[in-house]
């Protein structure tokens, strides 16, 4: 695992997790936090880059790692023979002071619920580490605190108090 402090966010497809990961980056960015996220998904056939573009092409014509560099970002785009772990995803994120996850529901890092009544008021079942819920659903039991979606700056202090402790 890391040695940057990990976050997970993780719920049901469509429950709201990245729209409340953008506005969290937000206020952890007027925090003066810088933050990275891993993304996990099990789509295969997820557009990385614009076909017609070089990098495209190249990756198109059989590159087994693309990169491309420009004045303010580095984009990677390598092939693997078998799923990438979290721990190889992790391993290419430097210079951050925390790591937000989005999925990667078994993953052994702590993580935040994200529970919208509208998709399914339940919680996934089996999860360890779970550390707080965001939910909209009344009376929703889970482990730690819980929140409402608009609670954003409760939540960053929720984050900076047990997950950037120690930072």
């Amino acid at each position: 695992m890391s040695s940057i402090p990990c976050l997970g966010f993780i719920g049901r497809s469509n429950s709201g997790k990245t729209t409340l990961l953008e506005k969290l980056l937000g206020e952890l960015g007027r925090r003066g936090y810088r933050v990275a996220v891993v993304k996990h998904t099990l789509r295969p056939d997820v557009e990385t880059d614009f076909p017609g573009k070089d990098t495209r092409r190249l990756w198109d014509a059989g590159a087994a790692h693309t990169v491309l560099a420009t004045p303010d970002r580095i984009v990677h785009t390598r092939r693997y023979a078998t799923p990438p772990t979290l721990a190889e995803a992790l391993a290419v994120v430097h210079d951050v002071d925390l790591i937000l996850i989005e999925g990667y529901k078994q993953g052994d890092f702590p993580k935040i619920e994200v529970v919208r009544a509208a998709r399914d008021p339940h919680l996934v079942p089996g999860v360890v580490g779970r550390i707080a819920c965001v939910t909209d659903v009344p009376g929703l039991v889970c482990a730690g605190p819980r929140f409402d979606f608009a609670a954003l700056p409760a939540l960053a202090d929720f984050i900076e108090a047990e997950v950037l402790k120690d930072g």
